[in-house]
């Protein structure tokens, strides 16, 4: 059972343009720019959730402006 990353969160007093930078050096993949807003923060895409078995998610906190889910892909 390997997880996968899933998605990167990162909390919204990062501004947006070093919030991208972030992410896209822990995703490391230049396709993979979709990102939306929430409430308190940014969440960065990799895989889309329909990839993954539905119990499967697991968060890592990294510091407390970022973390990382993850998945065990079907």
């Amino acid at each position: 059972m390997a997880y996968e990353l899933h998605a990167v969160i990162i909390d919204k007093k990062i501004p947006l343009e070093k919030a991208k930078e972030i992410a896209q050096g822990i995703i490391k993949n230049k396709n993979r720019t979709f990102y939306r807003l929430t409430e308190n923060s940014y969440r960065f895409r990799n895989i889309p959730k329909q990839k993954f078995k539905p119990e499967s998610f697991r968060s890592k906190k990294i510091n407390d402006d970022i973390t990382l889910i993850f998945g065990d892909l079907k």
